[in-house]
């Protein structure tokens, strides 16, 4: 998949500077499109940005060059979950592909960290920045999903008025613009809310591209000839 960034709160010169390795890493994993049938009214069936394959390919691949899950401390463990997705010397990441209120409680519990000098088990240093990942408004997906452009405005303009220590870089996962077709692995899982490892057919499918969007930016359909139909559709 292609990416976009936006930064917030020196993240240019954090990722420019001492946190440029870890960009590094980060650049590599990010990228290949997850699709998996939408459960939604209406949508069942059409090919769909797919959160859960996209999070564990992610996982996985970071966990391949030493990035693991971080353990959120027991004292804010009760208000901000069990843990950050990844983490890295002093770098913090999350996989944001639920709904906008979880982006707050990422970026928060991260400044919370800061503001405590808190070191987190498996983290080399204090929190200097955090890396939030999420999809772009182009790829189709749930309805209630985050998307980047969503998340870029709401920081834009909280981020000043929060005043945070932590530098944050946004990601948003994209597909080409204005391309025809798309190569994405297809997954299958036995129900809506099934959370076993699917199972995944790489595929290269047809895009059309509308200009009705939320975020408006034009947003692509994915379509699945019908003599090349895929299981689950």
């Amino acid at each position: 998949m292609d990416f976009e960034t936006a930064d917030f709160s020196g993240a240019t010169e954090y990722f420019a500077g001492p946190g440029s390795a870890y960009w590094s890493d980060l650049a590599y994993v990010i990228g290949h499109l997850r699709l998996q049938p939408s459960g939604e009214d209406g949508m069942t069936g059409n090919p769909n940005f797919g959160p859960k394959a996209t999070n564990r390919i992610l996982t996985e691949q970071a966990a391949l060059l030493g990035w693991e899950k971080i353990p959120v401390p027991d004292s804010p463990k009760a208000a901000f979950g069990l843990d950050w997705d990844a983490g890295r010397g002093a770098v913090l990441v999350e996989w944001q592909f639920s709904n906008y209120p979880f982006l707050w409680n990422n970026i928060i519990r991260s400044q919370v960290a800061v503001h405590r000098s808190l070191l987190l088990q498996g983290m080399d240093s204090v929190p200097q920045a955090l890396v939030v990942v999420t999809k772009s408004g182009c790829p189709p997906a749930s309805r209630s999903t985050l998307y980047f452009e969503q998340a870029k405005a709401q920081l834009g303009m909280a981020a000043e008025a929060l005043d945070l220590d932590i530098a944050v870089r946004l990601v948003g996962l994209t597909i080409p613009a204005g391309c025809a077709t798309v190569d994405a692995d297809w997954n299958t899982y036995p129900g809506r809310t099934a959370r076993k490892v699917p199972t995944s057919t790489p595929r290269d499918l047809d895009v059309t591209w509308s200009h009705r969007s939320r975020s408006g930016q034009p947003v692509a359909k994915i379509h699945v000839a019908t003599a090349d139909a895929l299981p689950g559709l």
